[in-house]
């Protein structure tokens, strides 16, 4: 296989400038061409071999050595290498206090008496796995959720649904992968199996999958359907298979013979193993898929299960990107271990060129699922353990690698975060999710692209099997936005110099088109400057940045940008801050600026920076404006950091430019959606923001009881009807109290309604976030009707967003929402936000 297709292709713009293929540079590509191969990534070694260099990513020619034997090129070449490295580490040495070199290498290990010099060098010399540079480069990947969920309208099955459930109409996985490919995806991961068990495709291990489906007479393969058309419009594929099995549960009524959970012993099993001796005899296989071979482990029944199904998944379908789990348990009451060093076993045996994520050593979860990565994503990240011991938890607190963090006893793994989100409320489909607008996927682009993460999106296709309209329009808009926006690098004209540079690194390699040429600042430095002169001034407002992460890691750890104004340097407004830069940092600006010189100062790095690529550019289109919450009065405003008409609509229209002007707050006292857009002076509209507003406005409510039976409220009931998600009801059954939290609410006055709206705290902090609840209504405030007797907010542990809940319409002045459980079990009970819904329109 070619390198090119091992470590991926650089950006396509600008490829015909690349400097590093200049004579001047040529003992690097010497010192390239005699590297080893790229490691393979495997938790069996606890040091992984020394990375001198990093590897060409296609063949080299050296013609003008041409009248030399093979034997001499490669004896001229070493005797160069040699004497490039004895000069650079002279030159290091002269100019640092002399300490052992540290090699660059996939894992540092800080050893206890380290100084801060010594910890600094090793965080800046941890590099990533090919695989990981490969998957880096991919930036915007796309997932795919679809299965009973989507035909019953739920977040997570129970495991008890028939496969006759599963029938779509019209489904077209080529519709799938043009939808991905249109929105500037290059990487597809299908759900072959979620929590409910039900396989996407003919499993030979199980009955409960798609061949026992109508779909397609039981005929149909939806994992083949979907590799062919990856193939066919060349985007990669990658797997998600559930560690959940609920149809497995042992407990699971339907399905008795259930493997999860069945305490059966570990064994020595084959896989793949024979399916028709898998419990009698495991350690009998079955022929494996041609130019695959057969393996065994020590494991038990449900394990097994799981091993012989990702061996079908690896070996089946062509070549797999992305191997895809996390660590759902679907019920905790029975135990069942997952046995992951063995799957991750497999996985490198079969697709060694698969990065596991997330729950898994190549790529983490970012910690939310609302697609925001943090304004300081660091890629290296301290262990508590060695990468073969550690066990891959999830990682949600703010600060993962700075300096604080680099402790004795870490191990420093390069672990670069995956920024996920779904394009609806929910990641199935169902009829009354909203899908999220043009506006909210580019700001999601920069939020995890432009933070030094993978942007994750998910689409979720119809009980027809086809993604609706309102998904593909705003894919779209959202491709076209961010495409020609970066269509036009205005830094193509620049003229790039530094304040420092290292031999052979100047500024010009900042701005050639390849990610494996990048400027380096002299020596002993921790920071510099990077200037760019344009030969006329320019009006931008993105700043694209890269580091040289592939060859010498991520070091920058603050920076600042700058523009001319003619007399001095001043720093424009942003919209994030400027900490980390990573794999790649995009920076927008409040406002354009115009200049003719630009500078990126660095202020702290942890060894000598680098940049291997700076862009600037101009959005195509103006941000979209800020719409507001809703406040306690019912009324909705709307901003824009440039001065601007805004124009916007309230009956579910796109604006246009006769569209009303924003001149006062809007009032939405049953709620509705509103649509707005700044219009430019030419008449263009830019960016169209959306939000929809749920419920009535808590105007003149009053809570009445908050379960006076319990513990003081940690924070007040009131905070739950104030309009304001910031503020937060938050409450503590005592000990041993059977009766749960509960929050009455007299709304003034009787009033039609058809459901209810409760949103969890929005800081993806868990305490007293509800996931099972009761909803009573009264006219009276002392005869009560029971409208939800025991409800379930699915999937609200990693979604925590607004959950809606409908019923039928019902007269109501009073209204109770008691918790009776919370997602970590803790007895907390608490809420950001709860409203009652006016009834459904009358189709």
């Amino acid at each position: 296989m070619a390198l090119r297709r091992r470590l991926g292709s650089p950006p396509a713009a600008r490829n015909t400038k690349a400097k590093g293929r200049r004579a001047g540079d040529m003992h690097l590509m010497t010192r390239r061409a005699l590297s080893p191969a790229p490691l393979q990534n495997t938790l069996r070694r606890d040091v992984p071999a020394k990375l001198t260099m990093p590897v060409l990513r296609q063949p080299m020619t050296m013609n003008f050595i041409s009248p030399l034997t093979a034997r001499s090129v490669r004896l001229a070449a070493l005797f160069v290498s040699l004497m490039v490295s004895s000069n650079e580490r002279t030159f290091a040495a002269s100019t640092e206090p002399s300490r052992p070199l540290i090699d660059y290498a996939t894992l540092q290990v800080i050893a206890p008496g380290d100084s801060d010099a010594t910890i600094a060098e090793k965080a800046g010399k941890v590099l990533p796995r090919p695989n990981q540079t490969a998957w880096m480069r991919l930036e915007r990947t796309f997932f795919l959720h679809f299965g009973p969920n989507t035909f019953r309208g739920v977040e997570w099955g129970d495991g008890r649904e028939s496969p006759a459930l599963f029938n779509p109409t019209s489904l077209d996985a080529d519709q799938w992968v043009r939808a991905v490919k249109d929105a500037g995806g290059t990487l597809l991961i299908l759900v072959a199996k979620h929590h409910d068990g039900l396989c996407l495709w003919p499993s030979r291990y199980t009955q409960h999958s798609v061949a026992s489906s109508p779909w397609l007479e039981g005929k149909g393969n939806l994992v083949r359907a979907v590799a062919d058309a990856c193939r066919r419009h060349g985007i990669q594929l990658g797997i998600y298979l559930s560690p959940a099995d609920l149809y497995q549960l042992r407990t699971n009524p339907t399905n008795p013979a259930g493997l999860y959970g069945n305490k059966s012993p570990k064994v020595r099993s084959a896989i793949p193993t024979d399916p028709t001796s898998f419990q009698k005899d495991p350690s009998r296989g079955r022929s494996p898929t041609p130019g695959f071979g057969s393996h065994t482990y020590e494991v038990d029944d449900y394990n097994r299960y799981f091993l012989n199904q990702l061996y079908e998944l690896l070996t089946e379908y062509g070549p797999i990107s992305v191997a895809w789990f996390d660590g759902a348990n679907p019920d905790p009451s029975v135990q069942q271990s997952y046995d992951y060093k063995a799957w991750y076993d497999l996985i490198h045996r079969l697709q060694p060129n698969a990065v596991i994520s997330v729950k898994g050593p190549d790529v983490r979860w970012v910690g939310n699922e609302g697609g925001v990565g943090r304004m300081t994503e660091w890629s290296v990240i301290p262990l508590s353990q060695s990468p073969d011991k550690f066990t891959w938890p999830d990682m949600q607190a703010g600060d993962l690698g700075s300096r604080a963090k680099l402790t004795p006893g870490s191990h420093l793994w390069w672990y670069p975060a995956e920024v996920n989100t779904s394009i609806l409320n929910g990641w199935f489909w169902s009829a009354e999710k909203r899908a999220k607008s043009p506006a909210e996927l580019v700001d999601y682009y920069y939020r995890s692209v432009g933070r030094n993460g993978n942007m994750l999106l998910n689409v979720a296709p119809d009980t027809r099997g086809l993604i609706p309209d309102n998904e593909l329009a705003s894919l779209r808009k959202m491709a076209e936005v961010v495409r020609d926006t970066f269509a036009k690098d205005l830094a193509d004209g620049a003229t790039f110099t530094a304040d420092s540079s290292a031999a052979r690194r100047d500024a010009s390699f900042a701005h050639d088109g390849n990610l494996d040429s990048w400027w380096e600042a002299a020596p002993g430095a921790r920071g510099g400057i990077v200037t760019l002169t344009f030969p006329t001034p320019i009006a931008f407002d993105v700043v694209s940045l890269q580091e040289a992460v592939d060859h010498r890691s991520q070091r920058i750890e603050s920076f600042v940008l700058e523009t001319w104004n003619g007399s001095g340097w001043t720093a424009p407004e942003l919209l994030d801050e400027q900490t980390t830069v990573g794999h790649k940092r995009l920076l927008r600006l409040a406002t354009p600026a115009t200049t003719d010189r630009l500078r990126v100062r660095i202020t702290d790095s942890r060894l000598e920076p680098t940049l291997a690529e700076v862009g600037v550019f101009k959005q195509s289109l103006p941000k979209e404006p800020g719409i507001s919450e809703r406040s306690r009065d019912g009324s909705v405003s709307l901003a824009h950091t440039r001065k601007l008409p805004i124009v916007y609509t309230t009956d579910g229209s796109e604006p246009t430019a006769q569209s009303p002007v924003y001149r006062s707050p809007i009032e939405l006292p049953s709620g509705g959606t509103v649509q707005a857009a700044v219009l430019t002076p030419n008449g263009q509209l830019g960016l169209v923001a959306s939000k929809t507003i749920v419920g009535f406005a808590p105007t003149g409510w009053k809570v009445i009881g908050a379960g006076e039976h319990l513990s003081a409220s940690e924070l007040p009931a009131e905070n739950a009807i104030d309009a304001d998600a910031r503020s937060l009801w938050q409450v503590r059954a005592p000990a041993g109290e059977t009766a749960r939290p509960s929050l009455t609410v007299d709304m003034g006055s009787v009033r039609k309604i058809g459901g209810f709206a409760y949103l969890p705290r929005q800081d993806w902090v868990f305490i007293g976030v509800v996931d099972r609840y009761r909803f009573e209504t009264s006219t009276d405030g002392e005869h009560w009707t029971t409208q939800v007797a025991s409800g379930v907010f699915g999937n609200i542990r990693n979604n925590p967003m607004l959950q809606e809940v409908t019923f039928a319409p019902v007269e109501a002045r009073f209204f109770r929402f008691t918790a009776l459980h919370d997602v970590d079990d803790t007895g907390w009970s608490g809420a950001a936000e709860l409203t009652v819904l006016p009834p459904a329109p009358q189709r």
